[in-house]
């Protein structure tokens, strides 16, 4: 199959993962037994893809890049700079600029509304909940950014293989933050089942449009400029992928109390089969 066309299906298939990720709780009934049970498995999924974004990130994309700009002539470990330089730069935006109240509802525990270590005086119930309501965006616009960021990577990919490990990431990532987002959604009062919808869509569309945006991109080069582009695109994305294992995935999960054994071994799972499918590349 052509690239471009696998680019096409895969990105179907991302749309398809977060669209019914994201719709399944919202025709759940809301008792916290059920959104026990599907926070339990978001946090394993989370797990999972946790192993798999680390895997990729140190076994695909960051030896990638060191080739492509060995290749080039370039003896500098450019492609780590800009993968650390990618790692920091999301750091700075997500744990760093953002004010507390957001960075909370950003980074709140498998599909939770706030992060349990975090304690807030009490409130009235308006105030209550307009902190709900912009805790359900915040958590849409942390989660849409990763999207379009991880598709970028996806698209920009120009080798089947690679663009195959990096879609079993994204899609494993993508149903668990679907359901997060769901959750948060469903059990939101000031956010109608409408409304819902719409958001749940516009999160199942970002990874798609990411898909588009780094393939156009990557298209548009020719020659050693489409090789320096492959080498760039790799090394940021080795930079992302790490981020998003480590401070997305593996601190919002483990600092969470209960089920860690679990978790690593999803972990582990995650990165033995990156490990497993880097012998194919």
């Amino acid at each position: 199959m052509p690239l471009n066309e696998l680019k096409a299906l895969l990105a179907l298939g991302t749309l398809l993962t977060g669209a019914l990720g994201g719709l399944a709780p919202l025709f759940w009934a809301r008792p916290s037994s059920q959104q026990g049970g599907s926070r339990r498995l978001v946090g394993a999924g989370n797990a999972f893809a946790a192993g798999l974004f680390l895997g990729i990130g140190l076994l695909h994309f960051l030896p990638e890049g060191s080739a492509s700009y060995a290749s080039l002539g370039v003896l500098y470990p450019v492609a780590s700079v800009l993968a650390l330089g990618a790692f920091l730069l999301l750091l700075l935006l997500e744990h760093v600029l953002l004010p507390d109240a957001a960075h909370d509802a950003a980074h709140a525990h498998s599909g939770e509304g706030h992060s349990s270590h975090h304690h807030h005086p009490p409130a009235s119930h308006d105030s209550a909940t307009g902190r709900q309501s912009t805790s359900a965006y915040i958590l849409l616009l942390a989660l849409s950014i990763h999207s379009v960021l991880a598709g970028t990577v996806l698209g920009a990919d120009n080798d089947a293989m690679g663009v195959l490990m990096t879609f079993l990431a994204i899609a494993v990532h993508k149903g668990a933050a679907g359901l997060a987002l769901g959750l948060a959604l469903a059990t939101n009062a000031s956010v109608t089942r409408v409304r819902a919808f719409k958001l749940v869509s516009l999160f199942a569309l970002m990874t798609p449009l990411g898909i588009l945006v780094g393939s156009l991109a990557g298209a548009a080069l020719r020659s050693d400029a489409r090789l320096f582009f492959d080498a760039t695109a790799a090394a940021l994305a080795a930079g992302t992928f790490l981020y998003i294992g480590a401070f997305d995935l593996v601190q919002d999960e483990f600092l969470r109390a209960g089920r860690r054994w679990t978790k690593w071994v999803c972990a582990v799972v995650g990165a033995a089969l990156a490990a497993f499918l880097a012998g194919w590349l």
